[in-house]
């Protein structure tokens, strides 16, 4: 049996934004739900957003991103 490993570049390509979306409302829902356990105030889709601004400039682009169309 033969398990293919995608990479960070292959994986966003095929996917792009809709696991990206995916993944921050999975994200979301399973913090708001440990949250609510705790009493805590639920976590929106724009705290996330914002927080994500605020980090976007320390990652790195994706290879494809420097190549010319």
């Amino acid at each position: 049996m033969v398990f293919l490993m995608a990479n960070r570049n292959d994986t966003f390509r095929k996917f792009g934004p809709i696991l990206l979306e995916a993944t921050l409302q999975t994200l979301i829902e399973r913090s708001n739900e440990l949250r609510k356990e705790q009493g805590m105030p639920e976590i929106t889709m724009q705290d996330i957003m914002d927080d994500i601004n605020n980090h976007i400039t320390e990652l790195q682009p994706y290879d494809w991103m420097q190549e010319e169309t």
